[in-house]
């Protein structure tokens, strides 16, 4: 747990041996909901007890639904589809776009009154894309401006619908397929580029009828949801930080188990390799209908790269990092295509390029894209803007920093990985609060 909100961290020894990476954050934050809405007790193992997923908990106790937590595993007694309560305080999501957008769909079918806020970045997040298309199944959606806060209204309007999604979002599509659940009738989803698929696959692992056919999801709607015990694979966003890590120190060798390597979700595998990283794949096997595999990693002399279209929603999230191994290269980097990242904790775009500038990296912006020249890190001072990825990619940057570099406003790091400093630590990594 990072004690208070600015750490230092120093060019220091090489990363060796094997290291846990903590349960996925996506996947518990869905695993959390649909044990809720099954119909009877779920146990979710290897979950992941970070900030934001203790709001997804703290928001169904106020739904009556009654869960306990022992380590870090979650035992959920499920009420059904119709089982959730009406709530005595407004939802807040705090820093969770994930938990806010997909309650939303649940939300919109309930037969009570309801609303969700969030912290004060949360409430300047783009919540449009998710009540334009609810609204279109019927639901009674109320916001100022398109963004948090929401109020839901019971609706006697709510119909099956058949929903074409232009925005490369999985959060936007599995908020719909959590509104079709409550809604009687068929539902057909559809996106234009194929989105991570955790609501899918666990719906399915959960006997749930749910069809997929390439970028099209058909729901049918107001179905029993078993209850079945979950396992949570090691989250590949956080894994991300330890190989690039791994990659740019200097002899470093680790291995990372049992991270989950869906297919959507390994695009800076995919990345780095075409860069001339040595990794690789090991133990390949499915847990509760995702696949898992170990990842062994080891120092490389990483190459530019040019990316952009169908590869960037395979690593949204992986892109903060990705600019730091882009940064250590020597030559121009090119990524286009990620204009979704200004709509993220912070404009990442802005933010990253605003800290490699500070450490002496030579790069130019558009509204879409960054063009990166590989250096040295000059080391400096850099303001995460208190958005977790931001803070925890500038950290690695340390790694090989010709001076010490210091992050500002890191204290949520805790919203997807917490225990992070202390895997620095033991790795005898040289990182200070201050």
């Amino acid at each position: 747990m990072t004690k208070n909100s600015n750490l230092i961290i120093n060019s220091s020894n090489k990363l060796e041996g094997s290291i846990t990476i903590p349960g996925d954050k996506s996947i518990t934050h869905r695993a959390i909901m649909l044990g809720a809405l099954s119909d009877g007790k779920v146990m979710i193992s290897n979950s992941l007890l970070s900030d934001d997923c203790m709001c997804t908990l703290a928001a169904f106790k106020q739904f009556g639904i009654n869960i306990q937590i022992s380590g870090d595993t979650i035992t959920i007694i499920g009420e059904g589809l119709n089982g959730l309560s009406k709530p005595e305080y407004q939802i807040d999501a705090g820093n969770s776009g994930t938990l806010a957008r997909l309650i939303s769909g649940i939300l919109s079918t309930q037969s009570f009154h309801s609303s969700i806020t969030g912290d004060k970045s949360l409430v300047t997040r783009p919540m449009d894309r998710i009540i334009k298309p609810l609204e279109s199944f019927g639901a009674m959606v109320e916001s100022k401006n398109g963004m948090l806060p929401i109020k839901f209204s019971p609706s006697s309007s709510m119909k099956s619908i058949r929903y074409h999604s232009k925005i490369p979002s999985a959060q936007v599509k599995s908020s719909l397929i959590l509104a079709a659940l409550g809604i009687h009738g068929e539902s057909i989803i559809s996106e234009d580029i194929h989105t991570r698929d955790h609501t899918e696959r666990l719906l399915s692992y959960l006997d749930y009828p749910i069809t997929i056919d390439d970028k099209t999801i058909t729901i049918q709607g107001c179905k029993k949801i078993i209850s079945k015990d979950i396992i949570v694979p090691a989250d590949i966003s956080s894994a991300a930080f330890l190989i690039v890590a791994a990659l740019i120190k200097k002899d470093s060798n680790i291995l990372l188990e049992k991270i989950g390597v869906n297919p959507l979700r390994t695009g800076i595998i995919d990345v780095l390799l075409k860069m001339g990283a040595n990794i690789k794949l090991i133990n390949h096997r499915v847990i509760c209908n995702e696949p898992v595999a170990d990842i062994k990693v080891k120092y490389s002399k990483l190459n530019p790269v040019s990316i952009s279209g169908k590869i960037i929603s395979r690593l949204i999230d992986e892109l903060p990092i990705l600019f730091i191994a882009c940064a250590t290269c020597n030559g121009l980097s090119f990524i286009d295509d990620i204009k979704e990242l200004r709509y993220k904790e912070s404009d990442r775009i802005k933010t990253m390029e605003s800290g490699l500038k500070k450490l002496g990296i030579t790069l130019t912006s558009t509204e879409n894209s960054l063009e990166i020249n590989g250096g040295r890190f000059t080391g400096g001072i850099i303001d995460s803007y208190g958005d977790h990825r931001i803070a925890m990619s500038f950290l690695i940057a340390g790694l090989v920093s010709d001076k010490p570099i210091t992050v500002l406003n890191t204290s949520n790091i805790n919203t997807s990985f917490p225990g992070f400093e202390e895997i620095l630590r033991d790795q005898n990594i040289d990182i200070y609060n201050i």
